[in-house]
């Protein structure tokens, strides 16, 4: 889910160069498909009107379901809306054969960050929260992933995992689509939660310590 954003593409640009997985993506509108269909990636339309039924059936084969990024912009009674629609979604997962999910969150979900952030950010602050909070009540298999602050920069393939002060640190985009690759092959990061900026461990390395 939020396959074509930048994060979705660097995620799937390294599935496909790593050879040992595949990707089918979730999106939004048929415009969308030509980018991944160049490269041979399954793809499948669903939006919030369409059935539950027809969601269940497109990730019958899929293991892993990755959320990385959502598309709340506006702070009114669509972002209920669109917080239930992906709710539901959540909820269907418990019918289907899916074995893990993992969402790229924010750098922090408290209810605190809200006042503080700009009303721009709020409903994508809120959106996060919920799913978040819907997780780590579920008895599915997820990993949350709260990264700094995100930039365009060269990924370093280095970095740390922090408890707190994740705000100041930042991290390359590139960085946490190899870390949700990690993540993927490693069992060590289910039904965990944790917060990463750049730093001087090797992605692999910190993923195998996370607590």
């Amino acid at each position: 889910m939020g396959a074509n954003g930048q994060l979705g593409r660097l995620l799937v640009q390294y599935i496909v160069e790593g050879g040992i997985h595949q990707a089918k993506v979730l999106l939004q509108n048929q415009a969308q498909v030509a980018f991944f269909k160049d490269k041979g990636i399954d793809s499948f339309i669903f939006n919030a009107k369409d059935s539950i039924e027809k969601f269940l059936i497109a990730i019958r084969n899929i293991d892993v379901l990755v959320i990385t990024e959502h598309s709340v912009t506006d702070l009114n009674s669509d972002t209920l809306e669109d917080i239930d629609d992906t709710i539901k979604l959540l909820e269907a997962l418990r019918y289907s054969k899916l074995k893990r999910i993992i969402h790229i969150s924010s750098f922090e979900t408290n209810k605190e960050e809200w006042v503080q952030s700009p009303l721009y950010f709020r409903p994508i602050l809120i959106k996060y929260y919920y799913v978040d909070q819907w997780l780590r009540a579920s008895s599915l298999n997820y990993t949350i992933i709260h990264p700094g602050n995100l930039t365009d920069k060269k990924g370093t393939g280095y970095v740390k995992i922090i408890e707190s002060d994740i705000m100041s640190g930042e991290i390359s985009k590139e960085d946490v689509a190899k870390i949700v690759l990690a993540c993927i092959e490693n069992p060590q990061t289910i039904r965990k939660e944790f917060k990463v900026i750049t730093g001087k461990c090797s992605i692999d390395e910190a993923v195998k310590h996370v607590l």
